[in-house]
């Protein structure tokens, strides 16, 4: 089934661009090497529009500029490993370096994202992957009534902050630095209210595949484009979790985890596919997997 999409023009929030010579900004010609100034971009956000079209930079390559739709807080990050960057000509609301950061406000939670943390391509686009996971995993499943909920790939914590009440034990794993402090303060409510229960929700800053799997009712994961592959299957399953949502951005990677899923004993119940990423033909897909009878043994 279709799960919608996103505006075509005016909609991302975060962009990566390139550095040229004159110290304006642009983007790589497609599989090129070459530079092109890039002012207006069609694809950004109004708020990233007016960066790029003020921006001075020296001394860095490139540069990430990053805002929330819903705050109107800007920043600008950039690569610069030596700390010789310099920006001029950004607007006076603008955090500059590393550590700067917005927030997003998500089906009417905020969210704090850095600027080195992952966070989906715009606000639409969370919106509308919030709602399809939502209904994929199931009001029962995400009330906690089955056990602990596993939020793997968990960002800054878009699914468990935004679908989870606070007494819903959870345990989010993530191997980004700043996504899981992100994760600390967007999920400050859900670790204290359980700080003192038999099931404490937690923040595990690990690779999924070097992580020590725990018992869960319910199992969302979000992997990068290369998706899942069979070692972090393996880890997924044996939390024995009676539905996995799996989350995917590249169809040929998510059919193979869903191939691997299968052949441990999830039966696919549901794919709802999301128009996330115009101009491009990438696709998200969110699956329902259930753990089929022969995985009851």
């Amino acid at each position: 089934q279709t799960g919608g999409s996103v505006s075509s023009q005016a909609l991302r929030t975060t962009l990566r661009m390139a550095v040229l010579p004159n110290g304006n900004l642009g983007f790589r010609r497609g599989l090129s090497n070459d530079l092109v100034e890039t002012n207006p971009c069609l694809v950004a956000h109004d708020l990233l529009n007016e960066m790029i079209g003020s921006a001075k930079v020296k001394n860095a390559t490139e540069v990430t500029l990053r805002c929330g739709a819903s705050t109107n807080e800007r920043g600008v990050w950039l690569h610069d490993e030596h700390g010789r960057g310099r920006v001029t000509g950004l607007p006076s609301d603008v955090g500059v370096g590393v550590e700067s950061l917005v927030h997003e406000i998500v089906n009417g939670v905020k969210l704090r994202v850095m600027m080195t943390s992952f966070f989906q391509s715009s606000l639409e686009a969370a919106e509308l992957l919030v709602d399809a996971v939502r209904l994929a995993a199931g009001e029962r499943a995400l009330s906690g009534v089955d056990g602990r909920v596993v939020d793997a790939y968990g960002g800054v914590g878009l699914f468990a902050a935004t679908l989870l009440s606070p007494d819903v034990p959870v345990t989010l794993v993530e191997a980004n630095e700043s996504s899981c402090r992100d994760a600390a303060v967007n999920l400050a409510v859900h670790i204290s209210q359980t700080l003192d229960t038999d099931s404490p929700s937690e923040i595990v800053r690990s690779n999924i595949e070097q992580w020590n799997p725990v018992t869960a009712g319910l199992v969302i994961a979000d992997p990068a484009r290369t998706g899942l592959g069979p070692l972090a299957v393996s880890r997924l399953v044996e939390t024995n979790a009676p539905r996995i949502v799996l989350v995917s951005c590249d169809a040929v990677a998510g059919a193979r985890d869903l191939r691997l899923l299968i052949d441990a004993g999830y039966e696919l119940d549901q794919v709802t596919v999301l128009d996330l990423f115009p101009h491009t033909p990438h696709i998200e897909t969110v699956s329902v997997l259930q753990r089929g009878k022969r995985s009851k043994t």
